[in-house]
């Protein structure tokens, strides 16, 4: 999983002794399949400290990685395609909700990456509990989408595709929290360092 950082006891007492606050500024990201959500998420991280981070678990079912002060839900191993929270059990859905609000105090900002727990109900919820939480939901043509399919070697029918692309129009049309919802186009390298900039602006 990369390299554990020295400090990694000393660093996670200050972090649980510090309670930043009650409200710390939470980033969720989420998108149809291939639409560059973990790509863009290993981006992030390298920028945010290197090979540097700690593994933790503070709830069962809830592997993160700990940068500095933000947690990252989810493990990003090195050389797989998949990571984040594409790897955590579904048993983890129900509990989205408690663990949040377990570890919101504890931490500057809380990153979640991927489809687990991108459901609409809980999207709702995080928007009207946090004020400062950005959501983004990262798009690309269909060209782009069917030649990263392509290149990936996926195997999913098109009926669970449809079915993820229907999940996330309904977050966008969504009349209570689609002015909330941060669209990006991710078609190039060039959008994804542009992504990738805004969301380390707000991690600073």
């Amino acid at each position: 999983y990369g390299s554990i950082g020295k400090n990694r006891e000393e660093n996670w007492k200050v972090c649980r002794e510090c309670n930043i606050g009650e409200f710390p500024m939470i980033i969720m990201i989420g998108g149809a399949p291939c639409t560059g959500k973990s790509t863009l998420m290993r981006s992030i991280l390298q920028e945010l400290s290197g090979d540097e981070y700690a593994l933790i678990e503070p709830m069962k079912l809830f592997p993160c990685q700990i940068h500095g002060d933000i947690l990252v839900i989810g493990y990003y191993p090195e050389g797989e395609t998949f990571g984040g929270t594409d790897k955590i059990s579904h048993g983890a859905i129900p509990h989205f909700r408690k663990f949040i609000e377990q570890e919101s105090p504890k931490w500057l900002h809380i990153v979640v990456e991927g489809d687990r727990f991108f459901r609409l109900k809980d999207v709702e919820w995080l928007i009207e509990k946090y004020d400062d939480a950005q959501v983004y939901v990262l798009e690309v043509t269909r060209e782009v989408e069917e030649q990263r399919h392509k290149d990936r070697g996926d195997t999913q029918k098109e009926v669970w595709l449809k079915g993820r692309r229907s999940q996330i129009g309904n977050i966008l049309t969504n009349m209570f929290i689609r002015d909330r919802i941060k669209v990006r186009q991710n078609n190039s390298e060039e959008a994804g360092e542009s992504l990738k900039q805004e969301i380390l602006k707000c991690l600073n």
